[in-house]
């Protein structure tokens, strides 16, 4: 009976000992989480860059991976001509359709505005607002006091409820002011792409070894596929986008649309956001087509649906058919958690992030740690 108790006695010390170490490990593990995001989000302008950086540097890597079938030289010779072709085709994209967008947005703007105020007091006529405004300040004066009456004797209208057209597009004039700030954050992101595009293996290495050693070929695997996941994507994306702000402006340059090189443009480059860039595109396409005729809004309608059906059902699927298949809740979540943590930046790389989160949670959680196939 002694005996018993006394082997009882160390058994339940080190029952409650492991049990504790693990608590800590636990708590120790949520703190360190906790303390990873307050930094991510303390510092969220230096990892988004960081982020920007490693998506161009996949561009031009995929690049001069594709130069490498045609051109059997050297890595940094590819490099380099990449570079300085991309560089050419910007400039000469910038010197070409981008003037010609720029002159365009003036007139553009102004036509924007227009056809808003158009739309508000079309809106006062028909009393769409007014009905609800009163109903509105009935309530506030039956329990507000002076304060409601104040308020409630000023007239109210749809400017109420919608952003004053001139303030609207003043913040996308004054967004022009920061243009140092964004020249700046470009210049940071191109010297980190470079730079990582040019010894990509160096850098994977690095990473590799800040793991256990057992679980380095694991991890080096996993880093090699989230690598090829982000180029397909990052490829597809810019062909989809090319394809749709060609198609947008021919289709809309057809009718004589006014600026149609810019919408167009715009329509391309929002595509880059899914689900919340089509929509944005597709406002100032609608408000530009009310300026014609009544026809002319329901052919911008048509080409609006024919182009987002032609990108869904056929150009994501068989551009992307390489790249992971995120679901449309996993998109919506990952642009609403984005776009809460670090704004409209956020949103911009909502779905790359989105695309890397899922092959790391598929491989090293389900896979490694609940031991399913994903």
């Amino acid at each position: 009976m002694n005996d018993a108790t006394t082997h009882s006695a160390p058994a339940k010390r080190t029952t409650r000992a492991s049990l504790g170490w693990r608590t800590a490990t636990i708590a120790g593990v949520v703190l360190a989480i906790a303390l990873c995001l307050f930094l991510i989000i303390y510092a969220s302008s230096g990892f988004l860059l960081l982020f920007a950086g490693i998506l161009f540097a996949v561009f031009l890597d995929a690049l001069t991976r594709a130069l490498g079938y045609v051109l059997p030289i050297g890595r940094g010779l590819r490099l380099t001509i990449v570079c300085i072709v991309t560089s050419l085709a910007a400039i000469g994209f910038v010197t070409s359709v981008g003037v010609t967008a720029v002159a365009q947005t003036p007139d553009l703007i102004r036509t924007l505005e227009r056809e808003i105020r158009g739309i508000e007091q079309m809106l006062q006529e028909y009393n769409v607002v007014t009905l609800v405004t009163e109903e509105i300040t009935d309530g506030n004066e039956e329990g507000g006091g002076e304060e409601a009456n104040d308020s409630g004797s000023r007239p109210s209208g749809i400017s109420d409820w919608l952003p004053d057209p001139s303030g609207l597009f003043g913040q996308v004039r004054a967004a022009f002011a920061t243009t140092f700030g964004v020249i700046g954050n470009i210049g940071v992101i191109l010297i980190i792409g470079v730079f990582l595009a040019a010894q990509p293996q160096l850098y994977r290495d690095g990473a590799v070894k800040l793991v256990s050693v057992e679980s380095r070929p694991r991890f080096g695997e996993v880093m090699d596929e989230v690598g090829v996941t982000l180029r397909f994507w990052l490829m597809g994306q810019f062909v989809t986008m090319g394809i749709i702000g060609l198609v947008v402006y021919a289709a809309l340059a057809v009718v004589g649309m006014p600026g149609a090189i810019l919408l167009g443009l715009t329509a391309g480059v929002l595509n880059f956001i899914p689900v919340l860039g089509p929509i944005l595109a597709g406002i100032p396409i609608v408000l530009v087509a009310m300026s014609q005729d009544w026809w002319v809004v329901g052919y911008a309608l048509a080409v609006y649906c024919v182009v987002q059906f032609l990108e869904g059902n056929v150009l994501t699927p068989l551009i992307q058919g390489k790249a992971v298949s995120l679901p449309p809740a996993v998109i919506m979540a990952s642009l609403v958690i984005m776009g809460l943590l670090f704004g409209f930046v956020g949103i911009i790389l909502a779905t790359p992030f989105a695309a890397v989160m899922m092959v790391l949670v598929k491989r090293l959680y389900i896979e490694d740690v609940l031991g399913d196939t994903a």
